[in-house]
């Protein structure tokens, strides 16, 4: 299996991740022929797909929770803000199988190094990266030794940290320019209204509510709503930072691309103890492959290759499976381990690349 753009799907590709939209499934897993399938995909705002083909054979894309819980949970997700929309009821008593589920997941994975995008429609994306996100901080909870307890309110209030964002102007939200001041201060509000909305739900406690309002808060005071400081956020609020950030990175938006998984780590580093918990982003980065199983990458020899799996502890040197040569031209495929060719590094992914719609 491995991720394709639009413009690179071919007649011997099979579609190797079923699509859904509203909880609907739009293509089913094992479709073949998909370039006709392409328009109709870029109109759902979706540009990448997983895809099975001679030349990711064999290739394992592992993520931390089945799609099945994945699919569920951004049902309840769009169940509550519907019955909120309708009712003005906020309702999260569905939510708590769901949260086991990832949870038991999550623990039952302890060595997964997550390397699967959840492919969502451009107008899906509060829900696709509410349930990513929340996957990112209970990586880093579990790794703090996070007991159940801590790990169940971390889950709900990191599903809903963005649920003020009902209350904000949908134009404004999915706008594909560049926001003007009064609208990027309209948008800010949903921390606010989140943490305000959140209060009539008497199963939801202090400690998950906190996280409406402070995810966007950052370590050196730059943060909204309150410019707070480092010491007065909760570990809570520090972890989902750095996670939202993350999955918002290498999301497709619809004012921009999704940024590569080494370019979001970058990001993060770069940005450690002034924005973000340096502990913390050293935590999600061992969680997460910085070359993603199933991407595709160009060698410093200029070779073109796709990920095969991870080497542990070393991120920037996985095996790959090489597939042309130097000049572009394919070859038959064979495997390369980075750890034992010191002198062969990844110069870029796709995402980083002009251009790959022949390979």
């Amino acid at each position: 299996m491995r991720l394709v753009s639009l413009s690179m799907l071919r007649p011997d590709m099979v579609l190797a991740k079923a699509i859904y939209y509203k909880d609907c499934l739009v293509l089913r897993e094992g479709l073949s022929d998909l370039p006709r399938f392409a328009k109709s995909l870029r109109n759902l705002g979706i540009e990448y797909v997983y895809v099975s083909d001679p030349k990711s054979d064999g290739i394992v894309i592992p993520d931390a929770i089945s799609e099945e819980t994945r699919v569920n949970c951004k049902k309840i997700l769009r169940q509550t803000i519907d019955d909120f929309e309708t009712k003005t009821v906020v309702d999260i008593s569905e939510m708590d199988g769901t949260i086991n589920n990832i949870i038991d997941e999550i623990l039952a994975n302890p060595d997964v190094q997550i390397s699967l995008n959840d492919i969502s429609a451009s107008d899906e994306y509060t829900f696709s990266h509410s349930v990513s996100t929340t996957v990112y901080s209970l990586l880093i909870a579990k790794d703090l030794g996070y007991n159940r307890q801590m790990l169940e309110k971390l889950a709900a209030g990191t599903l809903l940290h963005d649920f003020g964002k009902v209350l904000i102007d949908k134009k404004i939200l999915n706008k594909k320019g560049v926001l003007s001041p009064e609208e990027l201060e309209h948008v800010k509000q949903h921390t606010t209204l989140g943490y305000e909305l959140l209060k009539k739900c008497p199963n939801l406690t202090e400690l998950s509510r906190i996280i409406a309002l402070q995810h966007h808060e950052r370590m050196d005071g730059s943060g909204y709503p309150g410019g707070h400081m480092a010491g007065e956020l909760h570990e809570f609020a520090r972890i989902v930072a750095i996670a939202d950030v993350y999955d918002a990175l290498i999301s497709d938006r619809c004012y921009r691309r999704k940024w590569s998984c080494n370019n979001a780590v970058n990001y993060l580093v770069e940005h450690a103890e002034t924005k973000f918990d340096l502990k913390l982003v050293s935590i999600l980065i061992k969680q997460i492959a910085i070359y993603p199983n199933g991407s595709m990458v160009r060698l410093s020899t200029n070779a073109m290759g796709i990920v095969k799996e991870q080497n542990k502890n070393f991120p920037l040197r996985p095996v790959i499976r090489v597939i042309t040569n130097e000049k572009g031209n394919d070859i038959v495929p064979f495997e390369l381990d980075l750890m034992k060719v010191l002198s062969i590094t990844i110069m870029e992914s796709e995402l980083e690349m002009e251009s790959l719609d022949k390979i």
